[in-house]
């Protein structure tokens, strides 16, 4: 074959690779994931009010967490934290697990390494529930504010990482 013709056929072969990835893409061919979110998603509050956020996770039924970390991000203007603490999904499958919630900043609305993670050595979460439970207090201003998530990884008994997707959420403080 000449160099024109195994160009060409190269060309035609990454375009043909191209058009069967987009027609596969958005059919359920991709991977299953682990998801993450809050709830409720979105929330309206009064000013002064608090209120609470759950962070849960749905476990993909191929996936075995045994341990999460991720940061959450938040208007500052318009909510603070009062509070992380841990929620029963980790607790409930394993006997002990380490948690940390307890880097709040109020000024910059981050809250960082958020960690749940089992210490019994090959256990991991067989079912769905909640990893934190968080509590805000809204502000004086009205507005609304996204609640997201930054740098997640959920990890397996392995050390692995498994697949998620995060679903944020948003607070709309206005007066009633």
């Amino acid at each position: 074959m000449n160099s024109l013709h195994m160009n060409r056929w190269l060309t035609s072969l990454l375009l043909l690779t191209m058009v069967v990835g987009l027609l596969l893409a958005g059919t359920g061919c991709e991977p299953e994931m682990t998801e993450i979110r809050l709830s409720p998603s979105n929330i309206k509050v009064a000013p002064g009010e608090t209120f609470t956020m759950n962070v849960t996770i749905k476990r993909a039924s191929s996936h075995y967490p045994a341990g999460i970390q991720f940061d959450l991000t938040f208007n500052s203007t318009l909510v603070t934290v009062d509070s992380v603490i841990e929620g029963d999904v980790f607790s409930e499958s394993c006997n002990s697990t380490f948690f940390r919630g307890d880097r709040i900043d109020n000024e910059e609305g981050t809250i960082s390494e958020i960690v749940c993670v089992v210490t019994e050595p090959g256990c991991a979460v067989s079912s769905s529930g909640t990893v934190a439970i968080i509590t805000f207090t809204a502000g004086t201003e009205t507005g609304s504010s996204i609640i997201g998530f930054n740098y997640i990884k959920v990890g397996n008994t392995a050390g692995g990482y498994l697949g998620c997707r995060a679903y944020g959420g948003t607070v709309e403080v206005s007066h009633p």
